[in-house]
């Protein structure tokens, strides 16, 4: 179809369909936004305490680690990317914190329990009984689909570790023929002939009936991994953290923010504004929906993952707007600016998509919980961004342009004749401002400190049964002014005794000694009443962002920074490559450093919201940075034989405007989200969006001031000058 009038309807007919879709869903299985899984600090959930069950030894630290790293792998596929999995090794449980179902009416955490799974230890048993191989010497099951001539069947496919696979081999050698019962605990799941001696740790069970028989197989050898069995000992409910009222404050707050936006690109952009808001309500719809269909828990990251998305969305559409701009200067026709604009200004959308789509691809596959929930939005963000975004826009466009009344350049934003500002002679300046931001953030270290919040240090957890409702606001500042640490306060409501109590945790590798919780336990009784409040246990946790998940998290950043390293250098070749990369990667860096000072200088502990805003922003800047290096290159070939230096200048005035106005819109969203944090006192998105809003600062100034002026000192001291 042309751009036309059909072809506007057609766009506008299919933004109105899935913004339907998307507010009140198809049936059961496409669920709308009013039906999203939100995490457990908007909307509260369930909190179960899981036991070795039949166990005459007190589990190893080792083996308490295995299972939780089991649980979590199941709350993964489960797509509850919001969850806190701690262990108490002394006490010899497993703490299992996850939010409610977006469908539940009854709130019964015995029935939320359910969507766990079984908790049954699995074993490979012979025809005795006796156990041949145990659930812990399996790797992983997948349901596959295997073809031998024209007959196909589905395939349970196993791994087993590399001890298993030593056992695995021995057993099917000595038991060619013979049945091997899968087992969880006492229930037989399955029980397959041995065919043949099986070696190399790689094996099938077949015989399925289909693919949802080789998938549930698959899902209970995989969940019967467990090092033993579990069984639950008590069960709760809790309360969200951020209050009953904090989602509809936010939804309130980032539909003004898209507002504020939308009337910023209109007044600035004019017509092409107006597209980019129309593009943008279809992009953040089928974002949107990418979440809720799925059931994937929306957590902070995974907003935060949205938050770049629209900024990326936003900042497509400002490249091709100024690129537009600069057309209709050089005196092309309105139609033909508009064909060219998309043409010129297409290479820095991609090349600054598929960077960040590089550390959304990572984070997925080493992520885990709130890394799984930033990568999975953000990469939805970039697909929907480069296939829908400027396809859709450029047809828009296009359409409009042929109807007589929108082609005329008072619909267009006039670029004026821009004079080139002398960017590499000031890089004095822009070292004593990079220079002041480090020695405030050491200074910040020296006096502040560096705060780590539960979820890395762990810490104690002091339960207290209540009668009547007390304040978790006073109830924390008393408890932190007491002990001088992070405090987390939680309602929760126990359906085994039907009592409510109060959850405090303390962060901090230390314990609490009897003096200290006794002048706590005063001081709440105090606030509440004397005979309303009792401390019923006191006990320690570790941190639910466990070592593994925290050693994975470092894996992803550096592998981010490497795979971003090499695309530069072979997307920018004609910038000698190397070069270009590793200044990017320095700017990303100085970038880090500044979200990391922000958190040590407003005393705000590192969480999972921390790495969220360092992830936001390393996709942010390096967007920023690309867009920069895509105009060196392109003057570069126009003008050979220019100063590296007057080059620079030239480029960065070119996109000085669009690197601006991103920044602009991008802060307007965070701004609006900071405001209302602050003033509806809603501490963790407060603690979120300020960091973010100068690493959106850092990001625009370490492109144009940093990476820019690093690589043409770098290309100078080349040629032997400086």
């Amino acid at each position: 179809m042309k751009p036309g009038k059909n072809m506007l309807a057609v766009i506008l007919c299919v933004i109105a369909a899935f913004i339907c879709v998307a507010a009140f869903g198809i049936g059961d299985d496409v669920k709308g936004v009013r039906d999203m899984r939100y995490g457990i600090d908007i909307r509260g959930g369930v909190e179960a305490v899981f036991e070795p069950q039949d166990l005459d030894r007190s589990a190893t630290e080792k083996e308490l680690d295995t299972a939780r790293e089991v649980i979590e792998m199941r709350l993964d596929a489960l797509n509850i990317t919001d969850r806190e999995v701690t262990v108490d090794k002394e006490g010899g449980y497993i703490i299992v914190r996850f939010p409610w179902k977006s469908d539940e009416k009854n709130f019964n955490p015995e029935d939320a329990i359910a969507e766990l799974g079984e908790m049954a230890q699995l074993s490979f048993r012979d025809a005795d009984g006796n156990v041949m191989i145990e659930g812990s010497d399996v790797k992983s099951a997948s349901p596959e689909k295997q073809t031998s001539g024209v007959k196909k069947e589905y395939v349970v496919s196993l791994t087993f570790d590399k001890e298993g696979a030593k056992k695995f081999e021995k057993v099917t050698g000595d038991m060619i023929g013979q049945k091997l019962g899968i087992y969880m605990d006492d229930q037989q799941i399955s029980n397959p002939v041995v065919e043949s001696r099986i070696s190399g740790g790689q094996a099938v069970i077949n015989g399925m009936s289909g693919y949802d028989e080789a998938k549930a197989l698959s899902d209970k050898i995989n969940s019967g991994a467990l090092p033993f069995s579990l069984e639950t000992t008590s069960f709760s409910t809790i309360s969200p953290i951020l209050g009953n009222n904090a989602l509809h404050i936010m939804i309130w707050a980032g539909l003004l923010a898209f507002v504020l936006v939308c009337l910023f690109m209109v007044a600035y952009y004019k017509l092409p504004g107006v597209v980019a808001c129309l593009t943008l309500v279809l992009q953040m719809t089928l974002q949107l929906l990418a979440i809720s269909v799925p059931q994937y828990t929306l957590t902070l990251p995974g907003i935060a993952g949205i938050i770049l998305s629209l900024g990326m969305a936003v900042d497509a559409n400002i490249i091709i707007s100024e690129r537009i701009s600069e057309e209709l200067q050089r005196g092309r026709s309105v139609h033909l600016a508009v064909k060219n604009g998309y043409k010129s200004g297409f290479t820095s959308v991609l090349d600054g998509n598929v960077t960040t789509a590089i550390v959304a691809v990572i984070l997925m596959i080493f992520g885990s919980g709130s890394m799984l929930s930033f990568g999975y939005t953000l990469l939805i963000g970039m697909i929907v961004n480069v296939v829908i975004g400027v396809t859709v826009s450029r047809m828009l466009q296009l359409s409009l342009t042929m109807l007589h009344r929108w082609n005329d350049k008072k619909w267009f934003r006039a670029k004026k004749v821009l004079c080139k500002r002398n960017f590499y002679q000031k890089k004095g300046i822009c070292l004593i401002v990079s220079g002041t931001i480090f020695v405030l953030g050491i200074v910040g270290i020296g006096m502040n400190g560096v705060s780590l919040d539960t979820q890395f240090t762990g810490g104690v957890v002091m339960n207290y049964t209540v009668d009547s409702a007390v304040n978790n606001k006073d109830v924390e500042s008393r408890v932190a002014d007491i002990t001088g640490r992070e405090v987390t306060v939680q309602e929760t409501k126990s359906h085994v005794n039907n009592s409510e109590s109060l959850e405090i945790t303390l962060a901090g590798h230390g314990g609490i000694t009897p003096d200290m919780q006794k002048k706590i336990t005063v001081s709440l009784e105090k606030l509440a009443g004397d005979d309303s409040i009792q401390l019923s246990k006191t006990y320690a946790v570790e941190p639910y962002i466990g070592a593994k998940a925290l050693k994975n998290a470092g894996i992803a950043i550096a592998l981010s920074f490497l795979f971003i390293v090499l695309y530069v250098w072979i997307r920018f070749s004609a910038l000698s490559g190397l070069p270009a990369g590793v200044t990017a990667l320095i700017a990303l860096l100085h970038d880090v450093l500044v979200v990391f000072f922000v958190f040590v200088l407003f005393k705000i502990p590192l969480n999972d919201a921390f790495v969220a805003v360092v992830l936001t922003i390393i996709g942010y800047s390096i967007n920023d940075t690309i867009v920069v290096y895509d105009r060196i290159r392109e003057n570069r070939r126009e003008t050979m034989g220019i100063d590296v230096a007057e080059l620079t200048d030239i480029s960065v005035t070119q996109v000085l405007a669009r690197s601006v106005n991103t920044s602009v819109t991008t802060g307007i969203c965070v701004l609006t989200i900071l405001a209302a944090s602050i003033i509806f006192q809603i501490d963790s998105i407060r603690d979120f969006s300020l960091p973010m809003f100068f690493g959106l600062i850092s990001g625009c100034y370490s492109s144009v001031c940093i990476a820019s002026i690093l690589w043409a000192m770098w290309e100078r001291r080349k040629d032997g000058k400086r």
